[in-house]
Protein backbone atom coordinates (compact mmCIF):
# COMPACT_ATOMS: atom_id res chain seq x y z
CA UNK A 1 0.00 0.00 0.00
CA UNK A 2 1.30 3.33 -1.05
CA UNK A 3 2.11 5.55 1.99
CA UNK A 4 -0.32 8.62 2.29
CA UNK A 5 3.39 10.83 3.28
CA UNK A 6 4.86 9.72 -0.52
CA UNK A 7 1.09 10.15 -2.27
CA UNK A 8 0.82 13.96 -0.98
CA UNK A 9 4.18 14.80 -2.64
CA UNK A 10 3.71 12.56 -6.04
CA UNK A 11 0.60 14.80 -6.22
CA UNK A 12 2.25 18.45 -5.17
CA UNK A 13 4.50 17.61 -8.59
CA UNK A 14 2.16 19.24 -11.32
CA UNK A 15 0.52 21.58 -8.78
CA UNK A 16 3.65 23.32 -8.22
CA UNK A 17 4.90 23.20 -11.84
CA UNK A 18 1.71 24.90 -12.70
CA UNK A 19 1.52 27.78 -9.58
CA UNK A 20 5.27 28.43 -10.34
CA UNK A 21 4.22 29.33 -14.04
CA UNK A 22 1.58 31.37 -12.61
CA UNK A 23 3.82 32.92 -10.47
CA UNK A 24 6.44 33.80 -13.14
CA UNK A 25 3.55 35.69 -15.48
CA UNK A 26 2.26 37.40 -12.45
CA UNK A 27 6.14 38.63 -12.18
CA UNK A 28 6.34 40.00 -16.16
CA UNK A 29 2.92 41.31 -15.57
CA UNK A 30 4.39 43.52 -12.18
CA UNK A 31 6.85 44.43 -14.24
CA UNK A 32 5.26 45.45 -17.43
CA UNK A 33 2.82 47.54 -15.01
CA UNK A 34 5.77 48.82 -12.60
CA UNK A 35 7.73 50.21 -15.86
CA UNK A 36 4.29 51.74 -17.52
CA UNK A 37 3.46 53.82 -14.76
CA UNK A 38 6.74 54.97 -14.21
CA UNK A 39 6.51 56.13 -17.88
CA UNK A 40 3.59 57.96 -17.26
CA UNK A 41 3.03 59.30 -13.53
CA UNK A 42 7.29 59.44 -12.73
CA UNK A 43 9.82 56.91 -10.93
CA UNK A 44 8.49 59.59 -7.74
CA UNK A 45 4.41 58.91 -7.94
CA UNK A 46 5.60 55.14 -8.77
CA UNK A 47 4.27 53.46 -4.90
CA UNK A 48 0.51 54.14 -4.63
CA UNK A 49 -0.25 53.38 -7.94
CA UNK A 50 1.69 50.15 -8.19
CA UNK A 51 0.28 49.10 -5.09
CA UNK A 52 -3.07 49.48 -6.55
CA UNK A 53 -2.67 47.58 -10.04
CA UNK A 54 -0.82 44.54 -7.79
CA UNK A 55 -3.97 44.38 -5.03
CA UNK A 56 -5.66 44.18 -8.92
CA UNK A 57 -3.18 41.42 -10.52
CA UNK A 58 -2.84 39.72 -7.23
CA UNK A 59 -7.05 38.76 -6.95
CA UNK A 60 -6.99 37.45 -10.63
CA UNK A 61 -3.41 35.84 -10.25
CA UNK A 62 -5.33 33.73 -6.66
CA UNK A 63 -8.69 33.55 -8.71
CA UNK A 64 -6.35 31.28 -11.61
CA UNK A 65 -4.74 29.80 -9.02
CA UNK A 66 -7.93 28.63 -6.99
CA UNK A 67 -9.26 27.29 -10.38
CA UNK A 68 -6.11 25.25 -11.26
CA UNK A 69 -6.02 23.36 -7.87
CA UNK A 70 -10.13 22.79 -8.38
CA UNK A 71 -9.08 21.47 -12.13
CA UNK A 72 -6.44 19.11 -10.41
CA UNK A 73 -8.09 18.16 -7.83
CA UNK A 74 -10.86 17.52 -9.57
CA UNK A 75 -9.07 15.17 -12.36
CA UNK A 76 -7.88 12.87 -9.63
CA UNK A 77 -11.03 11.04 -9.56
CA UNK A 78 -11.08 9.48 -13.13
CA UNK A 79 -6.91 9.37 -13.30
CA UNK A 80 -6.47 5.71 -14.66
CA UNK A 81 -2.87 6.85 -13.18
CA UNK A 82 -4.03 7.97 -9.52
CA UNK A 83 -6.69 5.70 -8.83
CA UNK A 84 -4.98 2.35 -9.87
CA UNK A 85 -2.31 3.14 -7.03
CA UNK A 86 -2.47 0.28 -4.61
CA UNK A 87 -4.50 2.49 -1.92
CA UNK A 88 -7.24 3.22 -0.42
CA UNK A 89 -10.16 6.36 -1.82
CA UNK A 90 -9.74 7.97 1.33
CA UNK A 91 -5.93 8.41 1.17
CA UNK A 92 -6.21 9.35 -2.52
CA UNK A 93 -8.93 11.88 -1.63
CA UNK A 94 -7.37 13.43 1.35
CA UNK A 95 -3.99 12.83 -0.36
CA UNK A 96 -5.56 15.12 -3.51
CA UNK A 97 -7.19 17.29 -0.80
CA UNK A 98 -4.14 18.17 0.97
CA UNK A 99 -2.06 18.56 -2.37
CA UNK A 100 -4.74 21.30 -3.06
CA UNK A 101 -4.37 23.12 0.30
CA UNK A 102 -0.79 22.82 0.65
CA UNK A 103 -0.30 24.31 -3.46
CA UNK A 104 -3.19 27.17 -2.56
CA UNK A 105 -0.91 27.85 0.48
CA UNK A 106 2.57 27.81 -1.05
CA UNK A 107 1.47 30.37 -3.97
CA UNK A 108 -0.65 32.65 -0.78
CA UNK A 109 3.32 33.04 0.76
CA UNK A 110 4.58 33.53 -2.48
CA UNK A 111 2.23 36.48 -3.03
CA UNK A 112 2.41 38.02 0.26
CA UNK A 113 6.16 37.73 0.21
CA UNK A 114 6.31 39.69 -3.49
CA UNK A 115 3.41 42.32 -2.66
CA UNK A 116 5.89 42.75 0.90
CA UNK A 117 8.72 43.85 -1.62
CA UNK A 118 6.73 45.60 -3.96
CA UNK A 119 5.74 47.38 -0.72
CA UNK A 120 8.83 48.01 0.42
CA UNK A 121 10.18 49.04 -2.73
CA UNK A 122 7.45 51.83 -3.25
CA UNK A 123 7.58 53.43 0.36
CA UNK A 124 4.58 51.83 1.10
CA UNK A 125 6.07 49.50 4.17
CA UNK A 126 4.05 50.97 7.03
CA UNK A 127 0.73 51.36 4.96
CA UNK A 128 1.16 47.48 4.01
CA UNK A 129 2.37 46.08 7.71
CA UNK A 130 0.55 48.68 10.05
CA UNK A 131 -3.44 48.54 11.52
CA UNK A 132 -4.55 51.80 10.47
CA UNK A 133 -6.65 51.23 13.86
CA UNK A 134 -4.75 52.66 16.11
CA UNK A 135 -6.56 51.44 19.37
CA UNK A 136 -5.31 47.70 18.48
CA UNK A 137 -3.04 45.93 20.51
CA UNK A 138 -0.11 44.09 18.36
CA UNK A 139 -1.47 40.94 20.12
CA UNK A 140 -5.42 41.91 19.60
CA UNK A 141 -3.99 41.79 15.68
CA UNK A 142 -1.75 38.62 15.66
CA UNK A 143 -5.32 37.04 17.15
CA UNK A 144 -7.09 38.98 14.21
CA UNK A 145 -5.26 38.05 11.60
CA UNK A 146 -5.12 34.14 12.69
CA UNK A 147 -8.49 33.60 13.00
CA UNK A 148 -8.93 35.19 9.26
CA UNK A 149 -6.11 32.83 8.08
CA UNK A 150 -8.49 29.90 9.80
CA UNK A 151 -11.58 30.91 8.58
CA UNK A 152 -9.88 31.63 5.21
CA UNK A 153 -8.51 28.01 4.47
CA UNK A 154 -11.14 26.13 6.24
CA UNK A 155 -13.70 28.40 3.57
CA UNK A 156 -11.65 27.60 0.49
CA UNK A 157 -11.73 23.95 1.59
CA UNK A 158 -15.04 23.65 1.55
CA UNK A 159 -15.44 25.37 -1.51
CA UNK A 160 -13.48 22.32 -2.89
CA UNK A 161 -14.94 20.19 -1.33
CA UNK A 162 -18.45 21.07 -2.63
CA UNK A 163 -17.10 21.60 -5.88
CA UNK A 164 -15.94 17.52 -5.46
CA UNK A 165 -19.08 16.65 -4.28
CA UNK A 166 -21.85 17.74 -7.05
CA UNK A 167 -18.74 16.60 -9.80
CA UNK A 168 -18.71 13.33 -8.23
CA UNK A 169 -22.94 13.50 -7.72
CA UNK A 170 -22.55 14.07 -11.55
CA UNK A 171 -20.28 11.50 -12.35
CA UNK A 172 -22.35 8.76 -10.58
CA UNK A 173 -25.58 9.88 -12.49
CA UNK A 174 -23.90 9.19 -15.48
CA UNK A 175 -23.38 5.65 -14.25
CA UNK A 176 -27.39 5.31 -14.05
CA UNK A 177 -29.10 7.59 -16.58
CA UNK A 178 -29.27 7.80 -20.48
CA UNK A 179 -27.64 10.52 -22.32
CA UNK A 180 -30.28 12.73 -22.39
CA UNK A 181 -31.49 12.80 -18.76
CA UNK A 182 -27.78 13.45 -17.67
CA UNK A 183 -27.66 16.82 -19.66
CA UNK A 184 -30.61 18.11 -17.84
CA UNK A 185 -30.00 16.86 -14.61
CA UNK A 186 -25.94 18.22 -15.09
CA UNK A 187 -27.37 21.55 -16.04
CA UNK A 188 -29.63 21.78 -13.15
CA UNK A 189 -26.63 20.80 -10.83
CA UNK A 190 -24.79 23.23 -12.67
CA UNK A 191 -26.53 25.86 -11.73
CA UNK A 192 -27.30 25.22 -7.98
CA UNK A 193 -23.60 24.75 -7.53
CA UNK A 194 -22.96 28.38 -9.28
CA UNK A 195 -25.52 29.66 -6.80
CA UNK A 196 -24.08 27.72 -3.38
CA UNK A 197 -20.71 28.51 -4.62
CA UNK A 198 -21.63 32.32 -4.90
CA UNK A 199 -23.81 32.18 -1.45
CA UNK A 200 -20.59 30.69 0.29
CA UNK A 201 -18.64 33.52 -1.26
CA UNK A 202 -20.82 36.08 0.56
CA UNK A 203 -20.90 34.23 3.73
CA UNK A 204 -16.80 34.28 3.53
CA UNK A 205 -16.77 37.83 2.74
CA UNK A 206 -18.98 38.88 5.93
CA UNK A 207 -17.18 37.00 8.41
CA UNK A 208 -14.04 38.17 7.09
CA UNK A 209 -15.51 42.02 7.26
CA UNK A 210 -16.54 40.57 10.93
CA UNK A 211 -13.21 39.22 12.00
CA UNK A 212 -11.16 42.35 10.08
CA UNK A 213 -13.49 44.80 12.23
CA UNK A 214 -12.02 43.82 15.16
CA UNK A 215 -14.53 41.13 16.00
CA UNK A 216 -17.35 43.27 17.34
CA UNK A 217 -19.82 40.84 17.24
CA UNK A 218 -17.37 38.68 19.71
CA UNK A 219 -15.29 35.42 19.38
CA UNK A 220 -17.98 33.47 19.76
CA UNK A 221 -19.43 33.62 16.76
CA UNK A 222 -16.40 33.77 14.83
CA UNK A 223 -15.63 30.16 16.45
CA UNK A 224 -19.13 29.36 15.68
CA UNK A 225 -18.77 30.21 11.72
CA UNK A 226 -15.31 28.44 11.68
CA UNK A 227 -16.87 25.17 13.29
CA UNK A 228 -19.74 25.71 10.84
CA UNK A 229 -17.61 25.77 8.36
CA UNK A 230 -15.47 23.05 9.07
CA UNK A 231 -18.19 20.60 10.03
CA UNK A 232 -19.56 21.09 6.33
CA UNK A 233 -16.05 20.36 4.41
CA UNK A 234 -15.96 17.09 6.75
CA UNK A 235 -19.13 16.04 6.13
CA UNK A 236 -18.83 16.56 2.07
CA UNK A 237 -15.56 14.97 2.46
CA UNK A 238 -17.33 11.47 3.85
CA UNK A 239 -19.92 11.67 0.86
CA UNK A 240 -17.30 12.37 -1.77
CA UNK A 241 -15.39 9.28 -0.30
CA UNK A 242 -18.36 6.94 -0.45
CA UNK A 243 -19.08 8.12 -3.88
CA UNK A 244 -15.37 7.65 -4.94
CA UNK A 245 -15.60 4.16 -3.68
CA UNK A 246 -19.22 3.04 -4.79
CA UNK A 247 -20.05 4.45 -7.96
CA UNK A 248 -16.98 6.53 -9.88
CA UNK A 249 -14.46 4.24 -12.03
CA UNK A 250 -11.67 5.31 -13.68
CA UNK A 251 -12.17 6.93 -17.36
CA UNK A 252 -11.75 4.76 -19.95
Amino acid sequence: MTKFTALVPALLRDRFKSINRIIVLFLVVVVVNGVMLAIQNGVANLGTGLMGAIGFWSSLAFLIVFIRMAMYNESVYQSDAIRLIPTSDTKIYLGSLSATVIGMLYFGVVQAVINAIVAFASGNWSNYFMSSDGGLSTMKIIEIVLMTLLIFVASIVMVWTTISLIHLIILSIGAFLPIGRQRLIRGILYIVVSLAIIRTAVGVFHIYGMVMSGLSVGWGTAFASLGAIVLVAVLESVANVLLMNKFVETAQ
